[in-house]
């Protein structure tokens, strides 16, 4: 064994610390939501605030906002179609597509949502410093930026 193997630690380990968190708190705010009649997940969320905040989007595009591929995707908006909170309609530009938009129930469906998601966020947070959250926030954006950046190069560092 290579001496760097012996000194990786893995509770030290920053992505199984991010990917721990993330699972706790999408099943959280999951759990949260469907207490309140709406069962969804976090990613149902995400695809809801992002039309709410863009407008109408075709599938592809929520998929590369999401960083999603496009067929979870089509599942995803296909539930949220069923629960009536989101409506398909032809591209009228190109055909091929279809645009995706909120209904009215999604909107209102929505508003309850945002509040859950905030005050999940304000109670996780409550006692973490602005200084520690911004330098949280930043760190991630930062490895993130990178990890897209070798993504889109396909260079292995």
């Amino acid at each position: 064994m290579c001496e760097s193997e012996h000194d990786f630690q893995l509770d030290q380990a920053i992505g199984m610390h991010v990917n721990r968190t993330a699972f706790l708190m999408t099943e959280e705010i999951a759990r949260r939501f469907a207490s309140k009649g709406y069962p969804l997940s976090a990613q149902d969320f995400g695809i809801l605030f992002r039309l709410s905040q863009q407008g109408s989007m075709t599938q592809v595009e929520i998929a590369a906002a999401m960083m999603r591929d496009k067929t979870t995707i089509t599942r995803r908006i296909d539930g949220l179609v069923r629960k009536q909170l989101v409506e398909r309609s032809p591209d009228p530009v190109d055909r091929r597509y279809f645009r995706i938009a909120l209904t009215c129930q999604g909107t209102c469906a929505l508003k309850v949502l945002i509040s859950l998601a905030s005050g999940f966020q304000q109670e996780l947070l409550n006692d973490v410093s602005e200084a520690d959250k911004s330098t949280t926030i930043k760190t991630l954006k930062h490895i993130s930026d990178q990890l897209i950046s070798c993504k889109m190069t396909g260079e292995n560092r």
